[in-house]
């Protein structure tokens, strides 16, 4: 904090510590405009020690909330908590009981800067005119004192967290130590804030983020270490001002090193180390220090849930000659809160874990090659859910000829509707590979489900292609028809009769529709987290059309660009899944241009099979001046598919008419990544991904049904 930003808090602390003294609050805060935000943020409060916790952050547009409209309409506001409590529930955290607000702004010679309010316990306790008049007052004597700063360039934007004081001269014996209830308000303030906080944090990183703002910034800590507790060692799941070598020796320790952290896991409790402590030196990094004689004191507490230990969190403050008891009283009623947090991320994150796991492995491995078309597929889950969800998709080679398109979504979000999913896939799969055609396809699952004796219905839409003329039929329950965009841009816009959901009618007839597509035709299936962001179809076609420009045209890329405009919109309660189909030409005349090699996994001979496979059909389309590049880039892309996806490769190689492409598919999600280290100028893969970026006109890693297909493309 600078000087000048100093003063301003200064002024502010003043002014809440006089109004809290003079109207026998429980607590004042000062609030000004968030940067960027329309919020007001705390920047100062003043607690008494059992007084009640402050919303640190006021939305702007509502002014149920006094101070939004003190600030607001310039004039002061009397309300009570339980007008607020009627529309924020959530914030009942921060006053158990009844509360009485005052609030009037901060303004001066026409100059607003903020509000100031004032809390009392209390079912509508009578706010009397001379104490509305003082915080007025009040409010008016700080604005001109804010003048002149904010006219020398002194911020007048709330931070993150306010500062915290108390006024408060009792004192109560703690042992040896007299604490006072000054001392103590801060803590108790800041705890009461993260066990609001830290409910809500989605990771341990959020939790340790927020042990930082509340311990480090809030309560002047001079170091933090949180770490978590996995397979017997420690790992460090952040830190503030911690020395690089005291980080790595928590990092390497494990139960039984010795050290601090370990002694405190093994006793179960929280250790107190001074400044004499020959364990806990050379913890703090020299630029956190004041001075080079600065010296420190250590809390080492155990994170546990019940009994079990995970992890620690071991905190440093400057050595000044208290015993800083008030500092363990806090961190007595912090450390069960982070425990709690961890515990229950950690549930969440293998929860979450195994639910995509499950969710993945009912996905395709990889979609089939399919003379005549080229397919790409993407599945985004839902933000921030655990649930499972009902979302699939699939392309089936018919033996007869053509293939099926399927799509579909299950009702809900739990084991219940994946089950289901799962089901429904295999049914589909099954009378698709009969030759069953969409219509009576749909008729039969939707008796099937009906048989299952499931509450969940579900949206599916298929269609059957055949490569060799172009026509497709399509038939659809309850699901959004597919987008069809020919070579020429227009949309195909025909009339399908959309049946009920599947499960709803087990009678209902489903019909097809058929169209024909033009060679180069896009045709999207998708479900509602794609292409839906915005009312209507125009939507959906409106980003496909601003997809294929930017990518021109290539199917990947549309992918990627799709999920990139799509996603920005909130969807945190759908997945999402979508397929891409190229129609390029007649299957017969495809099978030339368009040739396939399948590299078991563990193959190794895999790399070298596949030089000669490229080489020979180099040769066979007489394009053997590629082969040098070609026979290099590929070397690349299948050793990273063999070395690190650890499943069987999909090879394939297309020739259009002024460039080749390859590409590998594999059932690893994770993107392919450089392999190479110094000194394998001649291994195999060892010069890694970064030669592919350097020699291939365009490349890149998308998603494949289950895992990804890496991707080149020469000219010639």
């Amino acid at each position: 904090m600078n000087a000048d930003t100093r003063s301003r808090d200064d002024v502010l602390v003043d002014a809440a510590c006089r109004t809290l003294r003079d109207l026998h609050a429980s607590s004042v805060a000062v609030f000004l405009p968030v940067r960027g935000e329309p919020v007001l943020g705390a920047v100062v409060a003043a607690v008494e020690p059992l007084g009640v916790g402050l919303m640190e952050r006021l939305p702007m547009d509502d002014e149920v909330f006094p101070s939004v409209a003190a600030y607001k309409t310039g004039r002061p506001k009397v309300a009570h908590s339980i007008d607020t409590l009627g529309k924020y529930p959530e914030f009942a955290v921060f006053g158990p009981y009844p509360l009485t607000i005052a609030s009037a702004p901060l303004e001066s010679a026409g100059k607003r800067f903020g509000a100031i309010a004032a809390f009392w316990p209390g079912i509508f306790r009578h706010i009397r005119s001379d104490e509305l008049d003082l915080l007025t007052a009040v409010g008016r004597e700080v604005a001109r004192e804010l003048i002149p700063l904010a006219a020398a360039g002194v911020s007048m934007q709330a931070g993150e967290i306010p500062l915290v004081t108390a006024m408060c001269a009792v004192s109560a014996a703690v042992g040896d130590d007299t604490v006072r209830d000054a001392e103590i308000a801060p803590f108790l303030y800041h705890i009461q804030q993260l066990a609001r906080r830290l409910p809500r944090a989605r990771s341990l990183e959020d939790v340790v983020h927020e042990v930082d703002q509340r311990v480090v910034a809030g309560l002047k800590a001079r170091a933090t270490a949180v770490t978590s507790l996995e397979n017997g060692r420690l790992r460090v799941v952040g830190a503030s001002g911690c020395s690089e070598g005291f980080l790595r020796r928590l990092e390497a320790s494990s139960s039984c090193s010795g050290m601090p952290e370990e002694r405190a896991m093994t006793e179960k409790r929280q250790l107190f180390f001074d400044t004499a402590h020959p364990e806990t030196r050379d913890r703090v990094e020299s630029a956190a220090a004041d001075d080079g004689a600065a010296e420190y004191v250590w809390i080492v507490s155990p994170l546990m849930a019940g009994t079990r230990v995970l992890g620690t969190c071991s905190i440093s403050f400057t050595a000044d000659g208290r015993h800083f008891a008030a500092e363990r009283a806090a961190l007595h009623a912090l450390v069960p809160l982070l425990g709690q947090a961890f515990e229950r991320i950690r549930a969440e994150e293998a929860s979450h874990a195994l639910a995509r796991q499950l969710q993945q492995a009912l996905l395709p491995r990889m979609l089939p090659s399919i003379p005549g078309l080229v397919s790409t597929s993407r599945y985004v889950p839902a933000s921030g859910g655990l649930e499972l969800g009902g979302d699939w998709y699939d392309l089936i080679p018919v033996p007869a000829g053509g293939v099926t398109a399927v799509i579909g979504d299950v009702q809900g979000h739990s084991t219940a509707a994946t089950v289901v999913m799962g089901q429904l896939r295999s049914a589909v799969r099954a009378y698709a590979t009969d030759g069953v055609g969409p219509g009576p396809l749909l008729r039969r699952t939707n008796r099937l489900l009906g048989e299952l004796k499931t509450d969940l219905f579900a949206t599916c839409c298929c269609a059957l292609l055949d490569p060799e003329t172009g026509c497709m039929r399509v038939a659809t329950a309850g699901h959004p028809f597919p987008l069809i965009r020919q070579a020429s841009g227009d949309y195909l816009d025909p009339q399908p009769d959309v049946g009920p959901p599947l499960g709803v009618d087990a009678e209902y007839e489903y019909t097809d529709v058929g169209v024909h597509l033009e060679p180069g035709a896009l045709v999207a299936f998708y479900t509602d987290g794609f292409l839906r962001a915005g009312p209507g179809h125009e939507m959906g076609r409106a980003v496909i059309d601003s997809a294929y420009a930017v990518s021109h045209g290539q199917l990947e890329a549309i992918g990627d660009e799709v999920v990139k405009r799509t996603t920005v919109f909130p969807r945190a309660a759908d997945d999402a899944a979508l397929l891409l189909l190229r129609y390029e030409e007649p299957s017969a005349q495809a099978r030339h241009y368009v040739q396939r090699l399948e590299i078991a996994r563990r193959d190794l001979r895999g790399v070298q099979r596949a030089r000669l496979f490229l080489r020979a059909w180099l040769s066979a389309w007489s394009l053997k001046a590629l082969d040098d590049e070609a026979q290099l880039l590929l070397s690349e892309v299948v050793t990273n598919a063999l070395v690190h996806a650890d499943s069987d490769v999909d090879l394939r190689v297309r020739r259009y008419p002024h460039h080749l492409r390859v590409e590998v598919r594999d059932s690893d999600p994770h993107p392919a990544i450089n392999v190479g280290r110094p000194g394998e100028a001649q291994a195999e893969g060892g010069r890694g991904m970064m030669i592919v970026s350097a020699l291939a006109s365009a490349w890149g890693n998308s998603p494949s049904g289950r895992g990804k297909t890496v991707w080149f493309e020469l000219p010639f």
